[in-house]
């Protein structure tokens, strides 16, 4: 049965701590309407441990469930390559589409440099730039990233989506990715996370995007159980994101090109239709409980 009590409680901790922390840090000065400011982006990932927080308190203290039960454990290492290929070819796609329709990447650096004005200056060549965020991005940022990125899918997936179970998995795993969605909003709004100042336009298209990406998240995560797992494929999804490819195409604006713009959104939602496909397939199969 459906706990409301839980689920005001969750929500109204995360949303309220979350627009709180955002409506300080606008006050402060702290937004990412401009050029991309470090102590900005710090309050941003702060941010990605209320989840995590709201979702304890609520487990522990209200529900007086232990917190291992938000689904602390490794999952099949074989779901771990799976998805983290999964992820690759989804910025791939990206930005194979983008560097045929959109624009060119920048192998000179000189577009992403221009962005700081004349503060930021290359330590070496920018090949071996490349490639050293190349490193990064592919094997050592999904594990650095873990650790905010756990920070939401303890809540998200480790203790929202299994609270909607009740209502049925498939339903389960689209409310729980609204509303994960959902939560960007202040962010996009008050501090112009990811879209600077076409935040509204931007609220729409980072629903979508995180919509039909969570959907993916949430139909693994009914599979294995594994909020570890989900950290993974969240942390790897920010890498790429941030990563390597940021620093190759500038100049389209996020609107546009970019995990989080038209053509992100559009693969993620393919995505999160495939991941609803794969569902309905093992349901009718009786492979997967609806």
């Amino acid at each position: 049965m459906l706990n409301k009590n839980a689920l005001v409680l969750f929500l109204g901790l995360t949303f309220g701590f979350t627009i709180a922390m955002a409506m300080v840090a606008r006050l402060n000065d702290l937004t990412l309407f401009k050029a991309p400011q470090l102590m900005s982006q710090l309050v941003v990932m702060i941010a990605m441990f209320i989840p995590a927080i709201s979702a304890i308190i609520t487990q522990v203290l209200y529900l007086g469930r232990p917190w291992r039960e938000l689904g602390f454990k490794l999952g099949p290492w074989q779901m771990y390559v799976k998805t983290y290929l999964g992820i690759v070819l989804m910025y791939l796609v990206n930005y194979s589409f983008t560097w045929l329709f959109v624009a060119s990447p920048d192998f000179t650096l000189m577009s992403f440099m221009s962005q700081f004005g004349n503060s930021l200056v290359l330590p070496f060549s920018a090949l071996k730039m490349i490639s050293l965020l190349g490193v990064i991005t592919f094997f050592l940022a999904p594990i650095i990233n873990m650790i905010p990125s756990l920070g939401e899918e303890i809540g998200w997936r480790g203790f929202l989506l299994p609270q909607f179970e009740p209502l049925g998995r498939l339903k389960a795993m689209i409310y729980s990715s609204m509303i994960w969605a959902l939560w960007h909003t202040p962010l996009i709004v008050i501090l112009g996370f990811g879209y600077g100042q076409d935040y509204l336009m931007g609220v729409v298209l980072h629903f979508i995007t995180v919509t039909g990406f969570g959907i993916w998240m949430a139909y693994v995560w009914f599979k294995t159980r594994s909020t570890v797992l989900s950290a993974f494929m969240h942390a790897t999804f920010n890498a790429n994101a941030y990563g390597v490819w940021v620093v190759l195409f500038v100049g389209a604006g996020p609107l546009l090109i970019g995990p989080i713009g038209v053509i992100g959104a559009a693969i993620s939602l393919i995505v999160g239709l495939i991941g609803i496909y794969l569902f309905q397939s093992k349901a009718k199969a009786g492979t997967m409980k609806v």
